[in-house]
């Protein structure tokens, strides 16, 4: 089974709005809903489970309801930090050994199908898998907020993304060692590299943007207005 497990637990303070920003409307349309039928519409995705900023549970199922998100089966109240908020919402799925939890932000609406099934593909080879993409622009370690005096070679790095995933058994045992050590990291890709587990690669996509701040909102409305040329390969 391939349950997808979406964060909505913030409240999005750097994006400087009213409301928190998966829930802000674009295009007629709240950003989380793009997200949910994004991933309501891959055919190997069997259920939607998200966790949700507290006091908002009702809106997101009102407005699961209203679009056929179907396949959302539970919203669970999020927690302080994304951490608490990841964990609540991976251990009230109930998953088997062999299922695997593509865990996905909310405010990343246009992941791909591509970037979905790789997801799922990665993680059900090597028990885990995180969706990257090559750092294309040249990329420097900050000596001082001012300045730097070292160039980083770029082919040693990677921009790491959601959806991330792991299996169910990889899930219990990441929060137990977690818990033994006392490591608690928001990413579930950075808290099993810092358990010693390496982390397998998905493929990442350029459209697939965060939104952060007011800027990332006018990309978005951009990319919804794009469609591709048919000679683009």
């Amino acid at each position: 089974m391939n349950i997808a497990l979406i964060l909505a637990g913030g409240q999005g303070s750097r994006m400087g709005q009213d409301i928190p920003k998966q829930f802000i409307h674009v295009e007629n349309r709240p950003v989380i809903l793009y997200t949910l039928l994004a991933v309501q519409h891959h055919p190997e995705i069997d259920s939607i489970q998200a966790v949700c900023l507290e006091g908002w549970e009702a809106v997101l199922k009102g407005y699961a309801r209203q679009f056929g998100v179907t396949k959302l089966q539970g919203v669970v109240k999020g927690g302080a930090t994304r951490f608490e908020s990841t964990r609540r919402g991976m251990e009230s799925l109930g998953a088997a050994d062999e299922d695997i939890i593509i865990v996905h932000d909310s405010v990343r609406p246009l992941v791909t199908a591509e970037s979905i099934s790789d997801t799922i593909a990665v993680c059900r080879r090597f028990g885990n898998s995180m969706t990257v993409l090559r750092c294309a622009d040249t990329m420097y370690e900050r000596t001082d907020a001012q300045y730097t005096d070292k160039e980083y070679p770029r082919e040693k790095l990677v921009r790491g993304q959601t959806p991330e995933a792991v299996t169910g058994r990889r899930m219990r045992e990441m929060y137990a060692a977690a818990d033994e050590k006392g490591i608690r990291l928001d990413s579930i890709s950075a808290l099993q590299n810092a358990l010693g587990w390496s982390i397998h690669f998905a493929k990442g996509s350029e459209r697939n943007i965060k939104l952060t701040s007011t800027e990332d909102i006018e990309l978005l409305k951009a990319l919804l207005s794009i469609k591709k040329d048919d000679w683009l390969r």
